[in-house]
């Protein structure tokens, strides 16, 4: 019985995160009402504040859903035995798939446009994503220093090297305004992207040989 609660409460939530997801994409985060988000997902207020304090509660579970899905995308990509080029390339490819995504843009725009009144929320957008991709990508670049595929460097200045050519202010600044169709499609952009970062750090580059 208690299981069945429980499953109950779990689907219930799942529901509301739903409904607010698709409302706040649709309406814009301000426009949205807890009584909107409540009949979209077809529970009661009642019932929407035994999961939720308030509509700012429901917006930080939200950017915790959308980061959790990123993530888990790219870890499969980060666990992979290939070459570091393929797994470059194949995680960087499915990085840019979802920022290049209408969800991402319009909550990316959501959470900015919320920042000054709602810290806390973009600073777990920014915990959950960017600083949590760095610190992943940070950890594999070092597994292949420590195996002789990389030259040794700091891993987290290597990843922020690495990220800051695939994701650039340029490039966020056109998801933001909606703006992508002057871009390159993700996977040739990708694959310039890992074929500079490797001129620099790869295990053989002509930087490390210039400065032995």
């Amino acid at each position: 019985m208690a299981e069945l609660a429980r499953t109950a409460r779990s689907d219930h939530r799942a529901r509301v995160l739903k409904a607010a997801t698709e409302a706040f994409l649709e309406n814009g985060y301000d426009t949205t009402s807890t009584a909107e988000i409540a009949r979209r997902a077809k529970v009661s207020k009642r019932e929407l504040y035994t999961y939720f304090e308030d509509k700012r509660d429901i917006l930080a579970a939200v950017i915790t859903d959308l980061q959790a899905d990123i993530q888990s995308q790219t870890t499969v990509s980060w666990s992979s035995t290939g070459d570091v080029r393929g797994v470059l390339i194949e995680a960087g490819t499915e990085l840019l798939r979802f920022i290049n995504s209408e969800r991402f843009g319009k909550l990316f725009r959501i959470v900015a446009a919320e920042s000054f009144h709602d810290p806390v929320s973009s600073r777990k957008f920014y915990l959950l994503g960017p600083a949590m991709g760095r610190k992943n990508t940070a950890a594999f670049l070092k597994r292949h220093m420590v195996a002789g595929n990389l030259r040794t460097a700091d891993p987290l200045q290597a990843a922020d090297d690495f990220l800051d050519m695939l994701v650039s202010s340029r490039y966020l600044t056109a998801v933001v305004l909606g703006q992508m169709r002057s871009f390159p499609k993700p996977q040739v952009h990708v694959e310039h992207a890992v074929d500079l970062f490797l001129t620099y750090y790869g295990a053989n580059n002509s930087h490390e040989k210039s400065r032995s």
